[in-house]
């Protein structure tokens, strides 16, 4: 069961999740071992699955290439959207599979090393689906923002003080 400290746990771990558990501790006013412990729950319930890291891989001279792909299917009967949905979370290059409301059915994120395996993905594992009625590929051009963690510094100008 989640109490309040979970609650107030989880907010901190969403913002840095490698904060120690000694700070949370402090922050919370409570000791070490109960954040611990807490922490060990919360991942057992499920409720923490990953702790993730946000990296600037152009910052290290390695790019992909990414695309948006809204994607129409027909539902199948007794699994809905889900079978499609699973297919398509275990390929490697499917970082997100999210079903909306819409003309299109599911939004997917597909990241890969350049555009002709993106093309590939489409093409050769996406659209010959049976369940797929239609695509509507997005490169990513640029990224500013993902995963609440912004990609740009904003460089502040100091004021001319006037003599």
């Amino acid at each position: 069961m989640v109490n309040d400290m979970d609650q107030e746990i989880l907010k901190i771990l969403e913002e840095d999740a490698r904060i120690p558990s000694k700070d949370l501790a402090v922050m919370l006013k409570t000791d070490e071992k109960k954040i611990e412990e807490r922490i060990k729950a919360l991942k057992k319930e499920g409720i923490i699955r990953k702790f993730k890291t946000s990296i600037d891989w152009k910052k290290l001279g390695k790019h992909k290439a990414s695309a948006i792909i809204q994607v129409k299917v027909v539902p199948q009967e007794r699994s809905g959207f889900s079978r499609i949905c699973k297919e398509l979370s275990n390929d490697s290059r499917v970082k997100d599979v999210i079903v909306a409301s819409g003309e299109y059915d599911l939004l997917i994120w597909v990241e890969a090393a350049d555009i002709d395996e993106l093309s590939h993905f489409v093409t050769e594992k996406l659209a010959p689906k049976k369940d797929v009625v239609g695509t509507y590929t997005h490169i990513v051009l640029s990224e500013f923002k993902r995963d609440g963690v912004t990609f740009f510094e904003d460089k502040k100008e100091r004021l001319q003080v006037s003599p």
